[in-house]
């Protein structure tokens, strides 16, 4: 049986897609994501979007939030010849922080971070305003799958599946309702109603 992750379109974090969370509220993290059926997945609002758990599995990368690390606790985990990483502060997609690549630039996708080992990291000579050295151990043990928009496409993901997405309807601003008069009834023009008083039965329709 197919199985599907359901995702709250109202909201992102950064590039990172908001999926229901098992035992409630919402969560990036896909192993956090609660699991539904096709039938489950589709009798939920029209701002709840179905994706196949496959179709997105194969398209999650790792990413790290800042939320779940700390610089005391990893400490601990710096030792003689460790692998790290480094992270490049000021830069950020939703709550993930930015790892150095090879040989120049940054990433989001902990699997692309450049690794060096302790002793390199320390003879660069950044200062903690320039890179900040992580313990790849640490980070790898904290780093969760998620799924950016830009990777992922909902027409393609429900291919096959026999799901077609309801076309959102479109709200009209006030100015393209339609308007009637307050005192016969016939459709006024938004903005006539400023300039003259119904032609028909002579009410003033202002505000």
């Amino acid at each position: 049986m197919s199985q599907f992750y359901l995702q709250d379109s109202r909201s992102n974090t950064g590039d990172g897609l908001m999926f229901w969370a098992l035992g409630g509220g919402y969560t990036t993290n896909l192993d956090k994501a609660e699991l539904f059926t096709q039938e489950q997945a589709c009798a939920h609002r029209e701002t709840d979007i179905p994706w196949p758990k496959d179709y997105l599995d194969a398209r999650a990368h790792l990413g790290v939030d800042h939320q779940y690390i700390s610089l005391d606790e990893a400490r601990d985990h710096l030792t003689p010849g460790c692998t790290v990483v480094l992270q490049i502060p000021g830069h950020w997609n939703g709550n993930d922080i930015a790892l150095a690549r090879w040989p120049i630039g940054h990433t989001f996708r902990f699997e692309k971070a450049h690794h060096l080992t302790f002793e390199a990291a320390e003879a660069i000579g950044n200062t903690p305003e320039e890179a900040v050295i992580w313990p790849l151990s640490y980070l790898e043990a904290r780093a969760r799958r998620l799924v950016h928009k830009r990777d992922v496409n909902i027409k393609e993901a429900l291919q096959g599946t026999g799901i077609e997405m309801a076309v959102p309807r479109k709200q009209r601003k006030p100015w393209q309702r339609p308007l009637n008069c307050h005192g016969c009834g016939r459709f006024i023009s938004w903005d006539g109603r400023f300039l003259n008083n119904c032609r028909n039965c002579g009410a003033n329709n202002c505000p």
